[in-house]
């Protein structure tokens, strides 16, 4: 009785298995798979019913058409790790320039008497809050606001807790709120500015950093040009 290998043109399970060997470690058809799939196809066809010289070509034509993607895809991703790496250079320059970005966490040193804290208000706003927190979600300051124009302003804090007293070095968090003249409420978009002292690429995308900060490349919105001497 002859086995299944035997006939021609008829493949067992063990024989398509082998084939698919290398397939089989990955979702997708690579060359080196498409190849081994086409040399045993050749190798097990029927000598009485060989494979047209068409559908040859076809398959060939295939194969060139994959060999050639997949060198362009590899091509596409070289040129990307160069770019990324020409960009994140590029952006070390950033380092000492003067920026406001969108944001509204900041670093009080302690002693600094004068930190001006940025915002942006959609229209104007008959009366406003400003809110001051600590690291650990704590009101260290509040102030009641009168009038603030559409558009960019800012609020100078002296550093100074609700008892009067310095607060201590750290990271801040601050928050405006507004309302018009209907009593609506009015948008008002939080923003920090410093100097970018430091940048972390490590994740793959530049995090840049405002006297230690931690702010988003995409999050800058100005940046102050250097004035010459």
């Amino acid at each position: 009785m002859s086995s299944i290998d035997s006939i021609p043109g008829v493949f067992s399970q063990d024989q398509i298995a082998a084939a698919q060997d290398s397939s089989s470690a990955s979702s997708e058809l690579g060359k080196d798979s498409f190849l081994k799939l086409l040399t045993t196809q050749l190798q097990y066809q029927d000598p009485l019913n060989p494979m047209e010289n068409s559908e040859f070509v076809a398959q060939l034509a295939q194969f060139s058409s994959l060999e050639q993607l997949q060198g362009l895809s590899d091509g596409m991703e070289s040129l990307y790790l160069v770019n990324m790496s020409m960009n994140n250079a590029s952006m070390t320059s950033l380092i000492g320039k003067d920026v406001v970005a969108s944001g509204d966490t900041f670093h009080y040193d302690g002693t600094n008497p004068t930190n001006s804290l940025e915002y942006d208000a959609a229209s104007s706003a008959t009366s406003g809050k400003l809110t001051i927190t600590d690291s650990d979600g704590k009101v260290v300051f509040s102030d009641d606001l009168s009038a603030m124009a559409a558009g960019d302003g800012s609020y100078i804090w002296n550093g100074k807790d609700l008892n009067g007293e310095l607060c201590p070095e750290g990271d801040y968090t601050f928050s405006i709120t507004g309302t018009d003249s209907d009593g609506a409420d009015v948008e008002i978009a939080e923003q920090v500015s410093g100097t970018i002292d430091g940048m972390d690429l490590s994740s793959g995308s530049p995090m840049l950093t405002i006297d230690g900060v931690p702010v988003e490349l995409s999050s800058i919105l100005n940046i102050s040009e250097e004035t010459t001497p």
